[in-house]
Protein backbone atom coordinates (compact mmCIF):
# COMPACT_ATOMS: atom_id res chain seq x y z
CA UNK A 1 0.00 0.00 0.00
CA UNK A 2 1.37 3.42 -0.98
CA UNK A 3 2.07 6.22 1.46
CA UNK A 4 -0.47 9.07 1.48
CA UNK A 5 1.39 12.36 1.15
CA UNK A 6 -0.10 15.54 2.55
CA UNK A 7 -0.91 18.11 -0.12
CA UNK A 8 -2.12 21.71 0.15
CA UNK A 9 -5.73 20.69 -0.52
CA UNK A 10 -5.74 17.50 1.57
CA UNK A 11 -6.91 18.72 4.97
CA UNK A 12 -9.48 21.41 5.70
CA UNK A 13 -11.04 22.26 9.07
CA UNK A 14 -9.71 19.16 10.82
CA UNK A 15 -7.97 18.59 14.13
CA UNK A 16 -4.52 17.34 13.17
CA UNK A 17 -2.14 15.41 15.40
CA UNK A 18 1.24 16.53 14.05
CA UNK A 19 4.19 14.40 15.16
CA UNK A 20 7.34 16.49 14.81
CA UNK A 21 10.98 15.89 15.65
CA UNK A 22 11.61 18.63 18.21
CA UNK A 23 14.42 16.86 20.05
CA UNK A 24 16.67 19.93 19.99
CA UNK A 25 19.57 21.04 22.21
CA UNK A 26 18.80 23.51 25.00
CA UNK A 27 21.09 26.02 26.69
CA UNK A 28 19.98 27.58 29.97
CA UNK A 29 16.36 26.70 29.23
CA UNK A 30 16.37 28.11 25.70
CA UNK A 31 16.59 26.45 22.28
CA UNK A 32 20.24 26.43 21.20
CA UNK A 33 19.73 25.06 17.66
CA UNK A 34 16.33 25.44 16.00
CA UNK A 35 17.09 23.66 12.70
CA UNK A 36 14.50 20.94 13.33
CA UNK A 37 11.88 23.42 14.54
CA UNK A 38 12.36 25.72 11.55
CA UNK A 39 12.08 22.67 9.26
CA UNK A 40 8.44 22.06 10.28
CA UNK A 41 7.28 25.68 9.84
CA UNK A 42 6.06 25.19 6.23
CA UNK A 43 3.90 22.26 7.36
CA UNK A 44 2.46 24.18 10.30
CA UNK A 45 1.61 27.13 8.03
CA UNK A 46 0.09 24.80 5.43
CA UNK A 47 -2.20 23.26 8.04
CA UNK A 48 -3.14 26.66 9.45
CA UNK A 49 -4.04 27.89 5.98
CA UNK A 50 -6.57 25.07 5.72
CA UNK A 51 -8.29 26.23 8.89
CA UNK A 52 -7.07 23.19 10.81
CA UNK A 53 -6.51 22.89 14.54
CA UNK A 54 -3.00 21.62 15.22
CA UNK A 55 -1.96 19.43 18.15
CA UNK A 56 1.80 19.12 17.91
CA UNK A 57 3.52 16.33 19.80
CA UNK A 58 7.08 15.17 20.19
CA UNK A 59 9.82 14.33 22.66
CA UNK A 60 12.98 15.84 24.09
CA UNK A 61 15.91 13.96 25.60
CA UNK A 62 15.68 10.63 27.38
CA UNK A 63 13.33 10.85 30.36
CA UNK A 64 12.49 7.55 32.01
CA UNK A 65 8.74 7.45 31.41
CA UNK A 66 7.87 10.16 33.93
CA UNK A 67 7.97 13.99 34.06
CA UNK A 68 11.40 15.64 34.42
CA UNK A 69 11.52 19.42 34.26
CA UNK A 70 14.79 19.54 32.32
CA UNK A 71 13.11 17.62 29.48
CA UNK A 72 9.98 19.78 29.26
CA UNK A 73 8.91 20.89 25.79
CA UNK A 74 7.97 24.33 27.11
CA UNK A 75 11.13 26.02 25.68
CA UNK A 76 10.40 24.42 22.30
CA UNK A 77 6.78 25.64 22.39
CA UNK A 78 7.90 29.15 23.35
CA UNK A 79 10.45 29.22 20.52
CA UNK A 80 7.87 28.01 18.01
CA UNK A 81 5.47 30.74 19.15
CA UNK A 82 8.19 33.33 18.57
CA UNK A 83 8.94 31.98 15.08
CA UNK A 84 5.25 32.08 14.14
CA UNK A 85 4.66 35.43 15.85
CA UNK A 86 1.87 33.93 17.96
CA UNK A 87 0.95 34.77 21.54
CA UNK A 88 2.28 32.07 23.88
CA UNK A 89 0.02 30.63 26.58
CA UNK A 90 0.79 27.89 29.09
CA UNK A 91 -1.91 25.85 30.80
CA UNK A 92 -2.36 22.47 32.45
CA UNK A 93 -6.14 22.38 32.56
CA UNK A 94 -8.37 24.90 30.73
CA UNK A 95 -7.96 25.90 27.09
CA UNK A 96 -8.51 29.69 26.90
CA UNK A 97 -11.23 31.03 24.61
CA UNK A 98 -9.66 33.58 22.24
CA UNK A 99 -10.85 34.64 18.80
CA UNK A 100 -7.37 34.95 17.26
CA UNK A 101 -4.90 32.04 16.87
CA UNK A 102 -2.59 31.32 19.81
CA UNK A 103 0.13 28.83 20.58
CA UNK A 104 -0.82 26.93 23.72
CA UNK A 105 1.64 24.79 25.65
CA UNK A 106 -0.53 22.15 27.31
CA UNK A 107 1.15 20.38 30.22
CA UNK A 108 -1.91 18.47 31.45
CA UNK A 109 -1.80 14.66 31.59
CA UNK A 110 -3.41 13.67 28.30
CA UNK A 111 -4.31 10.16 29.48
CA UNK A 112 -7.05 11.63 31.66
CA UNK A 113 -10.49 12.23 30.14
CA UNK A 114 -10.84 15.72 31.60
CA UNK A 115 -7.73 16.83 29.69
CA UNK A 116 -8.84 15.09 26.52
CA UNK A 117 -12.14 17.00 26.75
CA UNK A 118 -10.30 20.30 27.21
CA UNK A 119 -8.29 19.74 24.06
CA UNK A 120 -11.53 19.59 22.09
CA UNK A 121 -11.98 23.31 22.83
CA UNK A 122 -9.17 24.64 20.65
CA UNK A 123 -10.03 26.94 17.74
CA UNK A 124 -9.21 26.85 14.04
CA UNK A 125 -5.55 27.75 13.35
CA UNK A 126 -4.66 27.33 17.04
CA UNK A 127 -1.54 25.32 17.81
CA UNK A 128 -1.34 23.21 20.94
CA UNK A 129 2.04 21.78 21.88
CA UNK A 130 1.72 18.78 24.18
CA UNK A 131 4.21 18.04 26.94
CA UNK A 132 7.01 15.56 26.21
CA UNK A 133 5.50 12.24 25.10
CA UNK A 134 8.36 10.34 26.72
CA UNK A 135 6.97 11.40 30.10
CA UNK A 136 4.66 8.43 29.48
CA UNK A 137 6.17 4.89 29.48
CA UNK A 138 3.78 3.84 26.71
CA UNK A 139 5.47 6.09 24.15
CA UNK A 140 8.78 4.26 23.88
CA UNK A 141 7.06 0.89 24.27
CA UNK A 142 4.92 1.49 21.15
CA UNK A 143 1.97 0.79 23.40
CA UNK A 144 -1.37 0.48 21.60
CA UNK A 145 -3.36 1.79 24.58
CA UNK A 146 -1.24 4.94 24.74
CA UNK A 147 -1.61 5.40 20.98
CA UNK A 148 -5.38 5.11 21.32
CA UNK A 149 -5.38 7.84 23.98
CA UNK A 150 -3.46 10.07 21.57
CA UNK A 151 -5.84 9.27 18.73
CA UNK A 152 -8.94 10.58 20.53
CA UNK A 153 -7.42 14.07 20.43
CA UNK A 154 -7.55 14.43 16.64
CA UNK A 155 -9.24 13.55 13.36
CA UNK A 156 -6.09 12.78 11.37
CA UNK A 157 -2.38 12.19 11.92
CA UNK A 158 0.59 13.72 10.08
CA UNK A 159 4.13 12.38 10.48
CA UNK A 160 6.91 14.98 10.14
CA UNK A 161 9.32 13.22 12.50
CA UNK A 162 11.84 11.57 10.18
CA UNK A 163 14.50 11.86 12.87
CA UNK A 164 12.64 9.32 15.04
CA UNK A 165 11.07 7.17 12.33
CA UNK A 166 13.72 4.51 12.91
CA UNK A 167 12.27 3.97 16.41
CA UNK A 168 9.15 1.94 17.18
CA UNK A 169 7.24 4.46 19.28
CA UNK A 170 3.51 4.91 19.83
CA UNK A 171 3.43 8.35 18.23
CA UNK A 172 5.12 7.21 15.01
CA UNK A 173 4.02 3.60 14.65
CA UNK A 174 1.02 2.37 16.69
CA UNK A 175 -0.88 5.65 16.22
CA UNK A 176 -1.44 4.94 12.52
CA UNK A 177 -3.80 2.07 13.43
CA UNK A 178 -6.31 4.53 14.87
CA UNK A 179 -6.17 7.63 12.65
CA UNK A 180 -6.09 8.34 8.93
CA UNK A 181 -2.38 9.02 8.47
CA UNK A 182 -0.25 11.11 6.13
CA UNK A 183 3.42 11.76 5.51
CA UNK A 184 3.97 15.50 5.70
CA UNK A 185 5.92 17.58 3.15
CA UNK A 186 9.11 17.39 5.22
CA UNK A 187 8.96 13.60 5.44
CA UNK A 188 8.19 13.40 1.72
CA UNK A 189 11.26 15.55 1.06
CA UNK A 190 13.40 13.21 3.19
CA UNK A 191 12.17 10.10 1.37
CA UNK A 192 12.68 11.56 -2.10
CA UNK A 193 15.97 13.19 -1.18
CA UNK A 194 17.49 9.95 0.08
CA UNK A 195 15.91 7.75 -2.59
CA UNK A 196 17.80 9.81 -5.18
CA UNK A 197 21.01 8.46 -3.63
CA UNK A 198 19.80 4.88 -3.21
CA UNK A 199 18.09 4.26 -6.53
CA UNK A 200 20.05 5.90 -9.35
CA UNK A 201 22.92 8.03 -8.07
CA UNK A 202 24.73 9.98 -10.76
CA UNK A 203 28.33 8.89 -11.18
CA UNK A 204 30.95 9.36 -9.90
CA UNK A 205 29.35 8.73 -6.50
CA UNK A 206 31.48 9.64 -3.47
CA UNK A 207 30.67 8.96 0.20
CA UNK A 208 32.42 10.93 2.96
CA UNK A 209 32.21 9.30 6.39
CA UNK A 210 33.58 10.84 9.58
CA UNK A 211 32.66 10.92 13.25
CA UNK A 212 33.71 8.46 15.94
CA UNK A 213 31.34 5.44 16.00
CA UNK A 214 31.68 3.09 13.05
CA UNK A 215 29.07 0.76 14.57
CA UNK A 216 26.38 3.31 13.64
CA UNK A 217 27.64 3.59 10.07
CA UNK A 218 28.94 0.20 9.00
CA UNK A 219 25.71 -1.01 7.37
CA UNK A 220 25.33 2.32 5.60
CA UNK A 221 28.89 2.11 4.29
CA UNK A 222 28.30 -1.46 3.12
CA UNK A 223 25.05 -0.58 1.34
CA UNK A 224 26.27 2.64 -0.28
CA UNK A 225 29.58 0.95 -1.06
CA UNK A 226 27.82 -1.25 -3.63
CA UNK A 227 27.28 1.78 -5.89
CA UNK A 228 29.83 4.28 -4.59
CA UNK A 229 33.01 4.89 -6.55
CA UNK A 230 34.92 6.06 -3.48
CA UNK A 231 34.37 6.01 0.30
CA UNK A 232 36.44 8.71 1.99
CA UNK A 233 37.02 7.92 5.66
CA UNK A 234 38.02 10.52 8.25
CA UNK A 235 37.45 11.47 11.87
CA UNK A 236 37.64 8.95 14.67
CA UNK A 237 36.52 6.05 12.49
CA UNK A 238 39.69 6.40 10.41
CA UNK A 239 41.64 5.52 13.57
CA UNK A 240 39.96 2.11 13.54
CA UNK A 241 41.40 1.38 10.13
CA UNK A 242 44.84 2.36 11.41
CA UNK A 243 44.36 0.00 14.37
CA UNK A 244 43.29 -2.74 11.97
CA UNK A 245 46.67 -2.23 10.28
CA UNK A 246 48.31 -2.49 13.72
CA UNK A 247 49.35 1.17 13.71
CA UNK A 248 49.64 3.33 16.83
CA UNK A 249 46.76 5.77 17.47
CA UNK A 250 47.94 6.97 20.88
CA UNK A 251 45.26 8.53 23.08
CA UNK A 252 42.83 9.08 20.20
CA UNK A 253 39.13 8.43 20.72
CA UNK A 254 38.42 5.12 19.08
CA UNK A 255 35.73 2.43 19.19
CA UNK A 256 38.27 -0.33 19.85
CA UNK A 257 35.71 -3.14 19.99
CA UNK A 258 34.91 -2.43 16.33
CA UNK A 259 38.41 -2.98 14.91
CA UNK A 260 37.25 -6.22 13.27
CA UNK A 261 34.49 -4.25 11.52
CA UNK A 262 37.07 -1.86 10.05
CA UNK A 263 39.19 -4.80 8.92
CA UNK A 264 36.20 -6.37 7.13
CA UNK A 265 35.32 -3.09 5.41
CA UNK A 266 38.93 -2.71 4.31
CA UNK A 267 38.84 -6.22 2.85
CA UNK A 268 35.46 -5.79 1.10
CA UNK A 269 36.03 -2.29 -0.28
CA UNK A 270 39.81 -2.06 -0.54
CA UNK A 271 39.66 -0.44 -3.99
CA UNK A 272 37.09 2.13 -2.88
CA UNK A 273 38.25 3.16 0.59
CA UNK A 274 40.40 6.28 0.85
CA UNK A 275 42.06 6.88 4.23
CA UNK A 276 43.89 9.97 5.53
CA UNK A 277 47.53 10.23 4.43
CA UNK A 278 48.41 12.81 7.07
CA UNK A 279 46.90 13.91 10.37
CA UNK A 280 46.92 16.76 12.85
CA UNK A 281 47.87 15.49 16.31
CA UNK A 282 48.49 17.01 19.74
CA UNK A 283 49.01 15.95 23.33
CA UNK A 284 46.15 15.17 25.71
CA UNK A 285 45.82 18.82 26.79
CA UNK A 286 45.95 20.03 23.18
CA UNK A 287 48.75 22.46 24.06
CA UNK A 288 49.53 24.77 21.16
CA UNK A 289 53.21 23.80 21.05
CA UNK A 290 52.30 20.11 20.85
CA UNK A 291 50.25 20.43 17.65
CA UNK A 292 51.91 18.92 14.60
CA UNK A 293 51.16 17.27 11.27
CA UNK A 294 52.29 13.68 10.87
CA UNK A 295 51.60 10.49 8.94
CA UNK A 296 49.47 7.59 10.22
CA UNK A 297 52.74 5.71 10.79
CA UNK A 298 54.21 8.25 13.20
CA UNK A 299 51.54 8.92 15.83
CA UNK A 300 53.02 9.03 19.34
CA UNK A 301 51.67 6.99 22.25
CA UNK A 302 50.76 10.18 24.13
CA UNK A 303 49.23 11.98 21.15
CA UNK A 304 45.64 12.29 19.91
CA UNK A 305 44.47 12.52 16.32
CA UNK A 306 42.36 15.69 16.16
CA UNK A 307 41.99 16.49 12.46
CA UNK A 308 42.92 15.40 8.95
CA UNK A 309 46.06 16.99 7.54
CA UNK A 310 46.54 19.25 4.48
CA UNK A 311 47.58 16.43 2.14
CA UNK A 312 44.46 14.47 3.11
CA UNK A 313 42.28 17.51 2.41
CA UNK A 314 43.79 17.71 -1.09
CA UNK A 315 43.40 13.96 -1.65
CA UNK A 316 39.75 13.95 -0.54
CA UNK A 317 39.09 17.12 -2.56
CA UNK A 318 40.41 15.42 -5.69
CA UNK A 319 37.63 12.84 -5.48
CA UNK A 320 34.89 15.26 -4.38
CA UNK A 321 35.67 17.67 -7.24
CA UNK A 322 34.78 15.04 -9.84
CA UNK A 323 31.73 13.63 -8.02
CA UNK A 324 28.18 13.96 -9.33
CA UNK A 325 26.64 12.53 -6.15
CA UNK A 326 28.01 13.19 -2.65
CA UNK A 327 26.80 11.87 0.72
CA UNK A 328 28.46 13.24 3.86
CA UNK A 329 27.98 12.14 7.47
CA UNK A 330 30.33 12.92 10.34
CA UNK A 331 33.05 15.56 10.90
CA UNK A 332 36.70 14.90 10.09
CA UNK A 333 38.03 16.21 13.37
CA UNK A 334 37.31 18.10 16.56
CA UNK A 335 35.84 20.95 14.51
CA UNK A 336 34.32 22.69 17.55
CA UNK A 337 37.83 23.59 18.73
CA UNK A 338 40.23 25.63 16.62
CA UNK A 339 42.57 24.87 14.92
CA UNK A 340 41.11 21.38 14.46
CA UNK A 341 38.27 22.61 12.22
CA UNK A 342 40.26 23.03 9.01
CA UNK A 343 39.54 19.71 7.26
CA UNK A 344 35.84 19.65 8.15
CA UNK A 345 35.27 23.25 7.06
CA UNK A 346 37.40 22.94 3.91
CA UNK A 347 35.48 19.91 2.67
CA UNK A 348 32.14 21.44 3.73
CA UNK A 349 32.94 24.43 1.49
CA UNK A 350 33.91 22.15 -1.36
CA UNK A 351 30.71 20.11 -1.05
CA UNK A 352 28.64 23.29 -0.80
CA UNK A 353 30.36 24.63 -3.90
CA UNK A 354 29.29 21.60 -5.91
CA UNK A 355 25.73 21.43 -4.59
CA UNK A 356 22.59 22.62 -6.37
CA UNK A 357 23.88 22.27 -9.90
CA UNK A 358 27.17 20.48 -10.43
CA UNK A 359 26.51 17.54 -8.11
CA UNK A 360 23.65 16.19 -5.99
CA UNK A 361 24.72 16.63 -2.37
CA UNK A 362 23.24 15.09 0.79
CA UNK A 363 24.36 15.67 4.38
CA UNK A 364 22.93 14.55 7.71
CA UNK A 365 23.70 14.16 11.39
CA UNK A 366 23.67 16.90 14.01
CA UNK A 367 27.42 17.58 13.99
CA UNK A 368 27.62 17.47 10.20
CA UNK A 369 24.77 19.94 9.73
CA UNK A 370 26.25 22.17 12.43
CA UNK A 371 29.64 22.12 10.71
CA UNK A 372 28.10 22.95 7.33
CA UNK A 373 26.21 25.83 8.94
CA UNK A 374 29.32 27.18 10.65
CA UNK A 375 31.17 26.96 7.34
CA UNK A 376 28.36 28.94 5.69
CA UNK A 377 27.38 26.09 3.36
CA UNK A 378 24.05 24.77 4.66
CA UNK A 379 21.99 26.68 2.09
CA UNK A 380 24.05 25.29 -0.80
CA UNK A 381 23.42 21.62 -0.04
CA UNK A 382 20.71 19.87 -2.07
CA UNK A 383 19.33 17.83 0.81
CA UNK A 384 20.05 18.56 4.47
CA UNK A 385 18.50 15.68 6.39
CA UNK A 386 16.79 16.31 9.73
CA UNK A 387 17.73 12.81 10.82
CA UNK A 388 21.09 11.42 11.91
CA UNK A 389 20.49 7.81 12.91
CA UNK A 390 17.34 7.66 10.77
CA UNK A 391 19.24 8.86 7.69
CA UNK A 392 21.97 6.28 8.24
CA UNK A 393 19.44 3.47 8.65
CA UNK A 394 17.48 4.56 5.58
CA UNK A 395 20.66 4.72 3.49
CA UNK A 396 21.59 1.29 4.88
CA UNK A 397 18.49 -0.01 3.11
CA UNK A 398 16.56 -0.68 6.29
CA UNK A 399 12.81 -0.28 6.63
CA UNK A 400 12.00 2.43 9.16
CA UNK A 401 9.02 1.62 11.45
CA UNK A 402 7.57 5.13 11.24
CA UNK A 403 7.55 5.09 7.45
CA UNK A 404 6.35 1.50 7.15
CA UNK A 405 3.41 2.33 9.44
CA UNK A 406 2.21 4.91 6.91
CA UNK A 407 1.85 2.32 4.15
Amino acid sequence: MAISFLKSSTLKNKTVLLRADVNVPLDNGKVADDFRIVSILPTVKLLQKGGNKIILCGHLGRPKGEPEEKYSLKPVAKHLADLLNLKFIETDHKIPDYQIPHLIFYSGRILEEKHQRQLKNIHARDIVVLENLRFYPGEKENDAVFAKHLSVLADVYVNEAFGVDHRKASSVSAITKYLKSYAGPLLEKEIKGLDAVLKKPKKPFVVLMGGIKISDKVQTMENLGKNADKILVGGGIANLFFLAKELEVGLSKVEKEAVKTAWQLQRNFKDKLVLPVDLVVANENMDKNSIRVTTPYEIGKKEMVLDAGPKTILEFAKHLKTAKTIVWNGPLGLFEKKPFHHATFALARLIGGRGKGIAYTVIGGGETVDAARQAGQEDYIDHVSTGGGAMLEYLAGKKLPGIEALK
